[in-house]
């Protein structure tokens, strides 16, 4: 028939072209609006087909997500001052989930994908360079990365949202855009660091 492929004329689904497909969307239509239905039809293939592939949404946000972490260049690990790198590199890994809202469950799962395993990797490193043990160094790591989930669900959370209008209480506004800054975020990670690794 004309204008109708067979299965043989589509070009074949991988992780690839899932992934790509789904940032487009994202890109058009936010990550609320993601659904693997959508994705399934951008793709022209069946949900069975995708799903094959994909276990759920929350894969589909963890490829995606995985994939925005993939553009980052990590510089040598053992190269430079420690604190100078792992502040870069994690500051970046925020800002670069940052500019895609709703891609935090990358960072709030045990199913990392591999950019998300090298950042992890690479941070956890620097902190073992600043003389803590393998252990340790996790710990720390851990409460780092709680930080950065804090910041992306607070960047991402309606409710802590400045208003146009006046706050009737000056005070709390005041703590909110506070709540809502980048230059607090990297203070509250500096002084976590700092005091983790000081003697």
């Amino acid at each position: 028939m004309v204008g109708k492929r067979t299965v043989r004329d589509r070009t074949p689904v991988d992780r690839d072209r899932i992934v790509t497909t789904a940032m487009d969307i994202i890109n058009e239509v936010g990550v609320n609006k993601l659904t693997m239905r959508a994705v399934a039809g951008r793709l022209d293939v069946s949900a069975m087909a995708l799903y094959y592939h994909v276990e759920d949404k929350d894969e589909l946000l963890r490829m995606v997500g995985d994939d925005v972490l993939g553009r980052l260049e990590l510089p040598d690990p053992d190269s430079g001052n420690w604190r100078e790198l792992l502040m870069s590199v994690f500051m970046a890994g925020v800002d670069v989930l940052l500019e895609f809202p709703g891609l935090r469950s990358v960072l709030l799962t045990s199913k990392l994908g591999p950019n998300g395993r090298r950042l992890v990797q690479f941070c956890i490193h620097q902190f073992e360079r600043a003389g803590l043990d393998r252990e340790t160094a996790q710990e720390v790591f851990a409460g780092v990365q709680t930080l950065g989930l804090g910041r992306l669900l607070i960047a991402e959370s309606a409710n802590a949202k400045l208003s146009a209008s006046p706050h009737p209480d000056a005070e709390i506004r005041g703590y909110t855009a506070k709540l809502r800054s980048r230059e607090v975020f990297s203070r509250a990670l500096e002084a976590l660091v700092d005091s983790s690794t000081s003697p």
